[in-house]
């Protein structure tokens, strides 16, 4: 099981850490850059969102240099790729961000959950089509003794078998420990 941890300063030891800004903008590239020379071993996954660019075009070629810009991580994570209120996906934009990203982990943000539950299987398989390695999950504020609120991420987790990775965001180390007991996952994101 592999925990990926936010951070956005060089002031850590996790191995496998996730760098944005708190609201999941892109990092700063210094910092991300610094962290993979400081700790050459470490797995780092970067944000490309840049949700302050409301411009569609510019939006998207922003989104597009900044992938090209992190060569030297694992992977990237935007989620940035809906249109009509999370109903449906930017089919073109995801398709030219996944020949941009290559053989890197391509990895859909927290907001995936705002989509609507009856389409989150149907918009599960497009992102496996575009090859997507995971897609994130939040359940920050979620009462895990209230097993109603877990359903949509256990339906979500066996529709996903093993093709793509759902990967649950929860706020700390005892939440991922209650929600582990409840349903195993072999990646969680830990964002306070």
């Amino acid at each position: 099981m592999k925990t990926l941890y936010h951070c956005h300063n060089l002031n850590t030891d996790s191995r496998s850490l996730v760098m944005s800004q708190r609201d999941f903008n892109a990092p700063n590239p210094v910092i991300a850059d610094m962290a993979k020379s400081l700790n050459p071993g470490a797995e780092i996954f970067v944000s490309v969102n840049h949700a302050d660019e409301k411009e569609p075009f510019m939006h998207k070629n922003i989104v597009f240099e900044t992938v090209k810009h992190f060569k030297n991580v694992e992977g990237y994570i935007t989620d940035e790729v809906f249109t009509d209120n999370h109903h449906h996906l930017d089919s073109m934009f995801v398709n030219e961000l996944s020949k941009l990203i290559g053989d890197r982990h391509f990895i859909i943000g927290p907001a995936f959950s705002r989509t609507p539950y009856f389409r989150q299987s149907h918009i599960l398989d497009e992102l496996i089509e575009y090859d997507v390695s995971g897609v994130m999950f939040d359940i920050r504020g979620v009462d895990f003794k209230n097993y109603s609120e877990l359903q949509p991420l256990a339906k979500l987790k066996i529709h996903a078998k093993k093709r793509i990775e759902i990967i649950p965001v929860v706020e700390s180390e005892e939440k991922r420990e209650a929600l582990l007991k409840n349903i195993p996952f072999d990646v969680v994101y830990i964002h306070p």
